[in-house]
């Protein structure tokens, strides 16, 4: 979350000539429902039913750039997955610097809401980010590629990831 991945997949899918699907949009035009909505109603075992088959959709598709949800490759399955069909890019931020993007994030992200059901003041904020990230980062290391996001502009980030691509 907040490491610009649905910025950086339509400039990246422009570059390449390819489309460019964001995973979390799919689930909300095949559930009618927003991402917390669909957590509220039915629990995050639910949404990640809902992932694991958009994502398995794609097997269908080629030419594209997928801009995945921050807890998509937490399933083993899925990381093997993306792993089989295509690149698997990690946009590596610090716990600080997304914890400070995520801050001024307009998106509802139910992850980061508080007991009360709101966003996580900046303390509490930057501690989940930094408790998520921990968590997960043995299995973002495991992407194809990594690329810092941390002082790099969405441009920088994008070339990085072409020139890698080209090599």
């Amino acid at each position: 979350m907040g490491s610009g991945k649905s910025t950086v997949a339509p400039r990246l899918a422009r570059g390449l000539g390819y489309d460019v699907l964001d995973l979390d949009t799919e689930i909300i035009r095949h559930t009618g429902l927003s991402i917390p909505a669909v957590f509220e109603l039915y629990g995050e075992e639910r949404f990640r039913d809902e992932e694991r088959s958009m994502l398995y959709r794609l097997a269908e598709r080629s030419n594209i750039v997928v801009a995945l949800g921050g807890g998509t490759i937490m399933d083993p399955s899925n990381l093997a997955w993306c792993k089989r069909m295509g690149t698997l890019i990690y946009l590596r931020g610090s716990a600080a610097f997304l914890a400070s993007r995520l801050a001024q994030s307009k998106q509802d992200r139910p992850l980061l809401y508080g007991a009360e059901g709101g966003m996580l003041p900046p303390d509490a904020l930057a501690e989940r980010v930094s408790s998520l990230l921990a968590s997960r980062s043995a299995i973002y290391e495991q992407a194809d590629l990594t690329v810092d996001i941390d002082a790099a502009s969405v441009s920088k980030v994008v070339a990085v990831i072409r020139s890698a691509l080209s090599r």
